[in-house]
């Protein structure tokens, strides 16, 4: 259309200017800026494209995991001091070591283990502490420690916190087939997999080493004369390769290099061990040489049911396939599956089971692809209520701002090092319904003035000047209430700082597409003029509107609450159809009345009738504000009357159990395999157990926590790894489930366990913890020990630990030094003995295809397995003299704890406990129990200089609650700022304010009804609410503000107000909440901070268009009778004089 034919169009509008003040606002940056790319759209099209294109990209490309790294700023300090008692490494090492480090800079928290030949020292730092620096630090701290230590001790070690770089995929390999034939297939796979350029390490778990074992008898030694350190010195002597240096021959220049290792395990056999005159004695004329196996210390086994239902459990290897630090774990696991799937068959006998029993990558898939529907599902309707309330055409123009302000956070994100995971994802999702705000208020801006006659070019530049500066505070202040949660500290805040960055993000994305590609769009999209008489023409093309529109919402509302995990048709559950029902009555209701929009309807006459007798009497505000204000103190009282229960994260269903098993320290791996066989026995009976995996002899592995080649020999430990049945195949939650397996396992005599789901947030520690410190040992062990009682009293609560648990077993060899002098022998000549007769010798190594294999010298007929045994030792003196055990040595066995702990240089034991679930009904929270137990020890009397404190779920809730309310101070501090910088006042920034209680008002009764707590997630909501319940009171004080300004009185202003803006801020709220609502309804972990929201602010918008107006009117009408009085006063002076 050229510039005659749209001034005749305008001239056929019958357009007044005069009526249109808008037309004579003087253009703000803001304006010009959004003028810019309505005048030069082509430009714009091209941003758009760039933005997509580039946008797409970095989703594609961007790293993927499940949950937000947590990193802790930690450094340790370990000490070896073998055969050092918990008391005497405690005094020698670990009071030293604390006092060096106990006037660090920025530390905040101190703690220690001291444990039987070990001192392990942690330093947590305050957040954001350089942890290279403070590295140093503690390095040159204990830099002259070394005099000050036991010779014997080793140096400490200062290292910082590694994160644990878990497994990405692990397998079993498990058959009837014998372990050594297993072990085999596992070394093949394990070659396979170490060739793929992702793959950093492959661990086999429950493989038994080779070992090259050379037997000697004890009389073979002695008719030789030969001590078994001189068969060491020989086999290692023979084993060496050794750089002779450089030198000039010939006139060139050589490197030596002597080259002596074995290359054949037979080269043993002529190791030379004593040459004298009669003849060389070699090794194998004193010893039997064999490639044997070393002890198994890891027990593995997977057990499961069979299409049959008949029980399997097969022993196996575990291979655990770990990442390289740049790799993407979904990218890993992909190509290890191909490699096995092109592989398989030539790796994998068929009588063998080649099982994946952990998956990373799939979990990670899950919870995004999840959270993405989720955000499918909120962008749908989003779309449906745009439909709802402002058209078809017009929805579509506003919904373009989503995908764009979407892609180009994610860009945002992966330019900024942010990855994809659950809680970015929900950010998404919590910002999907906030992306259309700005963009459906400049709509209905344009609207309105199309409907007034104006173009649609002139619309979108004069609308959109007109409204951005109020849509620029209102996206500043949410920024703003979101902003301080990234200043959460310590675990929480590595956890959550997620959630403000990437709403900021998306919403600073979304108000640059507001001001600039929604007013383009609607000058090229929309329709050049609007009015009630082109509504009325085309009846049949009406029709088909209609029925297009109820159509296409019935679609989109249905998808919206599809059930995800289903296929087919049947993915359309009864709330899709309810849901989808509702929404296309809705759109119908909407499209027949829609000839007669420009009209208010029967909600809005309501509703502006209402005011009006409100605002008619000051009687009446006042008992609407006294109302309301009963109201919000009802509502805030129910935390403290227990009707609100708070926790710091609610239980949620989990695929998975871990089931860690103990026995007591001391038995051995053997035993502890068959205490664990009867947990199996009941597993077994659980109907929701699909299948597990068994761990003997460690804490397990598991793709969630670090696992080394280290990590074995623990012989008093597992872990069973349960994978229960899909959520919709099992009646009972994982919760319950886990209650049941505790129940079952109570039975079995000997064994300590905790049963734990895993966690959807970071790890909060027990329900009820309690320290207790005081530098007398036995008086904080009585303590402990009652407080251990008094628990286990209280129903509801179990799994009560202690942490000064019975130690090892010791036998102390007593050494008599002066018969032991008469033999000849001395007190390392004999521990050595003893050692050697246990462990034997380890003189040296073998390399074979780059395995290095121990050689041990052993004693034969020497194994050790009753004390008894330990007394039938012989020892040899330097003539060759045999010396019975019994006659330089005796033996007592003693008892002792098994670590001794501090905490800021003072003595500390712990007590803690599980909650029972539905067991008792007023112990469901961690702040149930701990307020019970306190109620239990009131009358308890504690020993002098010994204090008590509540750690774990506590004192994290504490910490996070603490932080978050000092956030929320912040949040509140910034947005009054903005808004009177906006609006040039303290009063009316005061008013917009008071629209955060009447958040509360909607949030705790949301909590309560919908059967859920007050939990941190909730807290970040309130947080939120706090940017984004004032945005309604901003636009409706603005434009009250404008009204006034061109020359409506006070209460008409207010009236006209609310007749303009009820559509677009119930429209802004509406899509906030449809955005968040499916994933509130499906993720329960994350629902009390959608519940929060949506509960929040819908009664702060409801509320809002009531109680903003009325405040405005007290406040400004006491401005205005007081500005009249003072002219009046000025106008008698006048006449006075």
């Amino acid at each position: 259309m050229n510039v005659k034919d749209n001034e005749k169009s305008i001239h056929s509008h019958e357009v007044n200017r005069e009526e249109i003040p808008e037309l004579y606002l003087k253009k703000n940056f803001l304006g010009k800026w959004s003028a810019f790319f309505i005048e030069r759209y082509r430009v714009t099209l091209l941003l758009v494209a760039i933005i997509l294109i580039w946008g797409v990209y970095q989703y594609a490309t961007i790293k993927r995991e499940a949950q937000p790294e947590v990193i802790l700023p930690m450094a340790f300090v370990s000490t070896i001091y073998v055969g050092a008692s918990p008391e005497e490494v405690e005094t020698l090492i670990t009071d030293k070591i604390e006092r060096k480090l106990e006037d660090l800079d920025d530390i905040n928290n101190l703690t220690s283990v001291s444990g039987f030949g070990y001192s392990s020292v942690a330093v947590e730092f305050d957040p954001g502490a350089d942890i290279d620096e403070k590295i140093r630090d503690i390095r040159e701290k204990l830099s002259n420690i070394s005099s000050e230590l036991p010779k014997d001790a080793e140096l400490p070690v200062a290292s910082d916190y590694e994160i644990g770089k878990s497994p990405v995929v692990i397998y079993t390999v498990s058959g009837d087939e014998d372990l050594m034939t297993l072990q085999n297939i596992a070394d093949n796979v394990k070659k396979e997999l170490e060739t793929i350029d992702v793959v950093s390490e492959v661990l086999l778990i429950g493989d038994i080493e080779r070992e090259i074992n050379i037997t000697v008898d004890p009389q073979t030694l002695q008719v030789y004369g030969i001590t078994m350190e001189e068969i060491q010195n020989a086999v290692a002597g023979s084993n060496i390769n050794m750089p002779g240096g450089e030198t000039e021959l010939n006139n060139k220049l050589y490197s030596i290099r002597t080259v002596g290792r074995f290359d054949q395990i037979e080269e043993l056999q002529n190791v030379i061990v004593k040459s004298e005159d009669s003849g060389q004695v070699l090794l194998r004329d004193i010893s039997i040489i064999e490639d044997a196996y070393k002890d198994q210390e890891i027990f593995v086994s997977k057990s499961y049911y069979t299409s049959d239902g008949i029980k399997e459990m097969n022993h196996g290897i575990g291979i655990a396939v770990k990442k390289r630090d740049s790799a993407d774990d979904i990218t890993v696991r992909n190509k290890v599956r191909e490699v096995m799937e092109a592989k398989n068959t030539e790796l994998i006998p068929e009588n063998v089971h080649f099982d994946l029993v952990g998956d990373k990558a799939e979990y990670i898939e899950d919870i995004v692809n999840e959270v993405t529907d989720n955000a499918k599902s909120g962008f749908f309707l989003v779309i449906v209520v745009l439909f709802l309330f402002i058209g078809f055409g017009e929805s579509l123009v506003v919904s373009f701002v989503i995908p764009l302000s979407l892609f180009t956070a994610f860009g945002l994100m992966k330019v900024t090092g942010m990855t994809i995971n659950n809680v970015t994802m929900f950010s998404m999702i919590l910002a999907v319904g906030m992306l259309v705000d700005n963009a459906i208020v400049i709509m209905e801006n344009v609207d309105r003035l199309r409907f007034k006659g104006l173009s649609a070019k002139e619309a979108a530049e004069v609308g959109t000047n007109q409204i951005a500066p109020a849509i620029l505070a209102s996206t500043l202040t949410t920024l703003a209430a979101f902003y301080p949660i990234a200043l959460t500290s310590g675990i929480m805040g590595d956890f959550i700082k997620h959630i403000p960055f990437t709403v900021i993000f998306a919403l600073s994305a979304s108000f640059f597409m507001a001001i600039t590609i929604t007013p383009c769009i609607c000058s090229l999209a929309l329709k050049k003029h609007r009015s009630q008489d082109s509504e009325k023409k085309h009846p049949a093309r009406r029709r088909i509107t209609i029925t297009l529109s109820v159509l296409l919402v019935f679609i989109l509302s249905a998808a919206a609450f599809m059930d995800n995990g289903k296929e087919g048709l049947a993915k359309i559950g009864p709330l899709a159809i309810i849901v989808a029902i509702l929404f296309a009555t809705g759109m119908f209701l909407r499209q027949i009345k829609s000839n007669n929009s420009h009209e208010p309807g029967r909600i809005i006459k309501k509703y502006l009738s209402l005011m009006q007798w409100i605002l008619n009497k000051t009687r009446r505000k006042l008992l609407v504000l006294g109302t309301v204000s009963i109201v919000f103190v009802l509502c805030v009282g129910m935390i403290p009357a227990g009707l609100l229960k708070v926790e710091m994260f609610p239980a949620t269903d989990s695929p998975w159990l871990f089931l860690y098993v103990r026995t007591p320290e001391g038995t051995t791996v053997e035993e502890t395999d068959k205490s664990v066989k009867e947990v199996e026995k009941k597993l077994f009976s659980v109907p929701e157990v699909k299948s597990f995996v068994t761990y003997v002899g460690n804490n397990g592995a598991n793709v969630w926590e670090d696992y080394r080649d280290e990590d074995r020999g623990i012989p008093n430990r597992a872990m069973v790894l349960v994978d229960l049945l899909d959520e919709e195949d099992r009646e009972r939650s994982s919760m319950e489930v886990a209650a049941d397996i505790q129940f079952l396992l109570r039975a079995i005599p000997g064994i300590d366990f905790d049963v734990v789901e895993m966690e959807g947030g970071p790890p909060t520690g027990d329900p009820v913890y309690i320290r207790i410190k005081g530098n007398n040992l036995e008086s904080i062990r009585k303590v402990e020990t009652d407080f251990s009682n008094i628990l286990k009293n209280i129903n509801g609560i179990g799994d009560v630990e202690i942490s000064t648990k019975r130690g090892k077993n010791i036998l102390e060899v007593k050494i008599d030094k002066e018969m032991a002098r008469r033999f000849g022998l001395d007190d390392i000549t004999i521990a050595m003995g003893i050692r050697n007769s246990i462990h034997g010798i380890t003189a040296t190594t073998f390399r074979q295809d780059q395995e290095e294999i121990d050689i041990v010298i052993k004693l034969a007929g020497h194994k050790i397995n009753t004390v008894y045994d330990l007394e039938k030792l012989n020892f040899y003196n330097h003539s060759g003299d045999v010396i019975s055990f019994s006659q330089v040595a005796s033996i007592v066995e003693t008892e002792s704890i098994t670590a001794i702990s501090h905490e800021d240089g003072k003595r500390v034991v712990a007590v803690s406990a599980n909650i029972l679930p539905n067991i008792n009904p007023e112990i469901v929270t961690a702040t149930d129990a701990v307020n019970v137990f306190k109620t239990a020890i009131k009358d308890y009397n504690l020993p002098d200089n010994v204090t008590i404190e509540f750690g774990g779920e506590m004192e994290m809730m504490g910490d996070s609650f603490g932080d978050m309310m000092i956030n929320m101070i912040i949040a509140v501090l910034l947005v009054f700022i903005i808004l009177s910088i906006k609006f040039n006042s303290l009063s009316q920034p005061f008013i917009i304010l008071l629209t955060l209680p009447l958040a509360l008002i909607g949030v705790l009764p949301g909590l309560f009804i919908t059967g859920n707590t007050f939990g941190f997630f909730a807290f970040v909501g309130v947080v939120a609410l706090v940017g984004i319940a004032v945005n309604d009171a901003i636009v409706l004080v603005d434009y009250i503000n404008y009204l006034r300004s061109s020359g409506y009185d006070l209460n008409e202003a207010i009236v006209e107000t609310g007749k303009t803006r009820f559509v677009p801020v119930f429209a802004t709220t509406i899509t906030t909440v449809g955005g968040i609502l499916p994933i509130t309804l499906q993720d329960p972990f994350l629902a009390p901070m959608g519940i929060a929201l949506i509960f929040g602010l819908t009664m702060a918008t409801v509320l809002t268009l009531v109680i903003v107006p009325t405040i405005y009117s007290i406040l400004e009408g006491k401005k205005i009778k007081s500005n009249v009085r003072r002219q009046a006063k000025l106008e008698s002076i006048m006449v006075a004089n």
